[in-house]
């Protein structure tokens, strides 16, 4: 007998949330490939969301609502009254937007991405701050099941609310699939950063630390993709009055295709976000077969080696020393790349299903037949 499981996706703005949409479509289009056939989820979403990933349609039951879900109060209230409705129907809910609305039904679980509204809440607005530092630790405490994306986020759930073994699990984002060998990245030079332009992502960090590289590198590109977040002012006049303004690029948020093919002709790929719950554009990278650069201190470094790993209060000059010598010396850039394949293995889709294969079966209780 089939457990129906409902998924919320109600509060997905495509293109507004982050990372955690691209983890929530992945991790769900690899439960749709390799999960297992007697669990079944139906997936809830606004009609923008489901017009926008459409492979979820292809792969899940969908339910739509028309929804101008930008505004958080059209969201929590849809959450509150049509999806509340709803799943009443089915034997559980996950919902993978880090909280649980006020009403909901069946056994529950919520997937937290980070306690960054609680760790750094000077990292959004007063509104959101004020909403999330409330409803982020009232879900944990209700939900019978809290999914953390990292084992590092799970610890600190542990840590900082109580919650013991039995209530969490780890479901972390797979790739589709590994590269056999490192890519031969394309001239001129390219230095990628893949992350939406919010404080924590250090953007301008970056930026200064270009400033010295290109100095000594003539030909030497950046290129920062990814959404606008709360520092997109900041960010863009940082690029304007750069004295190598003509050798940044700022395409935006760019379809995950075009990304794909950006990353395997960059050069490097420079991460120096100051807080991560996972990291799935260093993992992209590795997988990709090309070096990465990730401050340390966070689940995105630990997905790396050693010598992928600046450390955390490096600043804009030693940043530039690492870049420099990644981009000068050909033996260095494919020692990086090939530990990185080998590294991004053990993140396949087969392992991300399976992890929320085992999450979902401890929450309705269904043993696999």
């Amino acid at each position: 007998m089939r457990a129906l499981i409902a998924v919320d996706l109600l509060w997905l703005v495509p293109g507004r949330v982050g990372g955690s949409e691209e983890y929530a479509v992945r991790t769900l289009l690899s439960y749709a490939r390799h999960g297992s056939s007697d669990l079944r989820p139906v997936v809830f979403l606004s009609d923008q969301a489901a017009e926008e990933h459409p492979d979820l349609g292809r792969f899940f039951d969908l339910e739509t609502r028309p929804l101008a879900n930008q505004r958080r109060w059209r969201r929590v209230a849809a959450e509150m009254t049509w999806l509340a409705g709803r799943v009443r129907r089915l034997d559980a809910v996950h919902h993978f937007g880090g909280r649980i609305p006020i009403r909901t039904g069946r056994r529950v679980a919520v997937t937290v991405h980070d306690l960054q509204p609680l760790d750094h809440p000077e990292n959004f607005s007063m509104a959101k701050r004020y909403y999330l530092g409330r409803a982020l630790p009232r879900s944990i405490q209700r939900a019978d099941l809290v999914v953390t994306v990292s084992e590092l986020v799970g610890e600190a759930v542990g840590r900082r609310f109580g919650v013991d073994g039995s209530r969490l699990a780890t479901v972390s984002a797979g790739v589709k699939c590994v590269a056999s060998t490192p890519t031969t990245p394309v001239d001129p030079p390219t230095v990628l950063y893949p992350a939406a332009t919010y404080p924590h992502k250090r953007h301008e960090l970056l930026i200064r630390a270009f400033e010295y590289l290109a100095d000594d590198h003539p030909t030497v590109r950046l290129l920062l993709t990814g959404g606008a977040g709360r520092s997109e002012s900041a960010i863009r006049n940082s690029v304007a009055s750069s004295r190598h303004l003509g050798r940044i690029d700022r395409p935006g948020r760019i379809p995950a295709r075009d990304l794909a093919e950006r990353m395997r002709d960059a050069t490097v790929v420079a991460f120096p976000s100051a807080y991560e719950g996972f990291g799935l554009p260093v993992l992209e990278s590795m997988a990709a077969g090309v070096p990465v650069l990730v401050a340390d201190g966070t689940p995105a470094a630990d997905l790396t080696g050693p010598r992928c790993r600046v450390a955390a209060d490096a600043g804009a000059l030693e940043w530039a020393s690492r870049l420099r010598t990644v981009l000068d010396d050909v033996t260095l850039r494919q020692d990086l790349a090939v530990d990185g394949l080998e590294r991004a293995t053990a993140y396949g889709c087969e392992a991300t299903a399976e992890a929320l294969d085992q999450a979902w079966r401890r929450l309705v209780g269904h043993r696999r037949y």
